[in-house]
């Protein structure tokens, strides 16, 4: 009863966010400049970037109707804003498998968020399988401690007792799926194989020690630190070359509320030199 007639009728209206009585608009502070052989438009602050542009897919036809973030990150992962759908990785898994046994199909690697960046949160459904099998998820590799939860054996636990415990669970398991049926009873068997040769794939993935000294500077300073950027950029190529279909790499932070002039070339420069050094990387193997 408190709502003017316009709300009541129906009409739209507009409201003016955080007590602000205009819109003004403003130009960018930082230059753009055309780059590459097709003059692709690159911020001053990505020059790394900018000098492999003709090696990166620019794609400018995708929009949404989603006005926030969570919605919106879930449409590009997804292609649907309610939550449910299979993520394109989980797609990935699905239509063309592994040639790795030793590792998932498709691996998510959480970066540490830059030094005075925003907080911002990450949802399992970005790289959930939605309703297709559940060994097509994303596995998300952690930034700090084991990469993979409960991965490592308890103390007192050996090798050959795990072993000996994934036998009986999987007799276990299979009995059930005689009797009901379920097609997930099979992946959830093939997840816990999948578990135990990782116990031994991961730890050597993730050692770095034999790059060479090139390689790593190509990478920047932070790529010998666990969990940044650059270390999970390198991590990245790594994966490839042992037959990872889809990887995904997340660096939290983009969602500025204030101070954005300082934060956004913080973010841009913890990000610019590790991705550019990823491409060419790649290219150069």
């Amino acid at each position: 009863k408190d709502l003017p007639d316009s709300v009541r009728q129906g009409q739209r209206i507009t409201t003016m966010p955080s007590g602000q009585a205009r819109f003004p608009c403003a130009p960018s502070m930082f230059k753009f400049a055309q780059h590459g052989k097709h003059g692709a438009w690159v911020s001053e602050l990505l020059p790394n970037l900018a000098s492999v542009v003709d090696d990166m897919a620019i794609i400018k036809t995708m929009h949404t109707e989603a006005i926030n973030h969570d919605p919106a990150i879930t449409y590009i992962q997804t292609g649907s804003q309610i939550p449910g759908r299979p993520s394109m990785g989980a797609w990935a898994s699905y239509g063309i498998g592994s040639v790795n046994e030793d590792l998932p199909a498709y691996v998510v690697l959480h970066s540490r968020i830059a030094a005075g960046s925003q907080t911002q949160a990450l949802f399992s459904r970005l790289w959930g399988s939605g309703f297709l099998q559940t060994k097509h998820a994303g596995v998300a590799l952690r930034s700090s401690g084991d990469p993979v939860l409960y991965l490592s054996n308890p103390p007192g636990v050996s090798a050959e007792t795990r072993r000996t415990m994934l036998d009986g669970l999987a007799e276990l398991n299979q009995k059930k799926q005689a009797q009901v049926g379920d097609p997930e009873i099979a992946s959830r068997i093939a997840q816990y194989e999948m578990a135990f040769r990782m116990q031994s794939s991961v730890p050597e993935l993730a050692d770095i020690s034999k790059e060479s000294a090139e390689t790593l500077a190509m990478y920047g300073d932070e790529v010998k630190t666990p969990g940044t950027f650059a270390y999970n950029c390198l991590l990245a190529r790594r994966l490839a070359e042992r037959g990872v279909r889809f990887t995904q790499v997340f660096l939290r932070g983009w969602d500025h509320h204030g101070n954005l002039p300082k934060q956004i070339p913080n973010l841009s420069k913890a990000m610019d030199q590790p991705a550019a050094a990823l491409i060419k990387d790649l290219k150069q193997r």
